[in-house]
């Protein structure tokens, strides 16, 4: 790699798109303008017997976020030039980004000034949201909601609210605001945590089939020994952000990690995503 080509994300880095995260910068988790673009045509139209993400289109309008706050709907979307037709319509050149807002959810909108880079990660569509909105991070936190993160869950369908429970921005994205004012993110590894592990245990919150497995290993007080007090202590909050509450579960047995996450169930290597596919 380059010296002074930036860093992209890994497979511990939680990414809002899966597929754009080879193309996410490790450090700000925003995907250029360019990278953003560079498969716009394909993903909108089912290519060679492929099918893009015709599904999520608004229109002819791929959407990339999709944010309710207060009453209204953010998004930001790629969107064919004007007077663009036919096979042009599968050049990533013939695109342009832009952000709009709407009234309700399947209602038009107006334009907003058109974004540089697309976010890709919990962190970097908090701080995009904090110039859309000009709002602080936790007015953002108890108020937004992430209607992306539904339609991926739902078939790409809408929810009937623009508050859809379970999707606030505080819940969905595991975040909250210390009390010096800094956000805290719990799909990002806590200090002195093994990455691969926070990985496993962050798939397991995403699964509601695997809740019962993760209440009872925090209730046996193996978190202490597999993640260390701090760790154990951030797994309970991200439960509790996701949850509302611990519960209350049968301990588990005495067990190795391992067996707890169920490692070896898995061929290959597991990444992380936010929200999981909640399977």
């Amino acid at each position: 790699m380059d010296n002074n080509e930036e860093r992209k994300a890994t497979a511990h880095t939680a990414v809002l798109d899966p597929d754009r995260r080879n193309k996410t910068a490790l450090k700000t988790g925003l995907v250029s303008y360019e990278d953003a673009l560079s498969d716009a045509g394909l993903e909108m139209h089912t290519y060679h017997g492929w099918p893009g993400r015709e599904s999520l289109l608004i229109g002819e309008e791929l959407p990339y976020y999709e944010v309710t706050f207060k009453g209204k709907i953010y998004r930001a979307l790629a969107r064919a030039k004007p007077g663009t037709t036919g096979t042009e319509l599968y050049y990533s050149s013939n695109f342009e980004l832009a952000r709009a807002w709407a009234p309700g959810l399947l209602q038009s909108g107006w334009l907003l000034d058109p974004p540089t880079s697309i976010p890709n990660t919990p962190r970097a569509l908090l701080l995009e949201m904090q110039e859309v909105l000009d709002a602080d991070a936790a007015d953002i936190l108890a108020n937004a909601y992430c209607i992306m993160s539904y339609r991926r869950h739902h078939g790409a369908t809408y929810p009937d609210t623009m508050e859809p429970a379970g999707y606030r921005f505080d819940q969905v994205f595991l975040m909250r605001v210390r009390e010096d004012g800094t956000v805290n993110c719990l799909y990002e590894t806590p200090s002195g945590v093994s990455p691969e592990k926070w990985t496993y245990f962050l798939r397991d919150l995403d699964r509601p089939a695997a809740r019962e497995r993760l209440g009872r290993y925090l209730a046996s007080g193996m978190a202490e020994r597999d993640f260390g007090k701090d760790g154990a202590a951030a797994m309970r909050a991200a439960v509790i952000l996701r949850h509302g509450t611990l519960g209350a579960y049968d301990p588990l047995p005495f067990g190795h990690f391992a067996e707890v996450f169920k490692i070896t169930e898995h061929d290959t290597r597991v990444e992380r995503e936010v929200g999981g596919r909640r399977r």
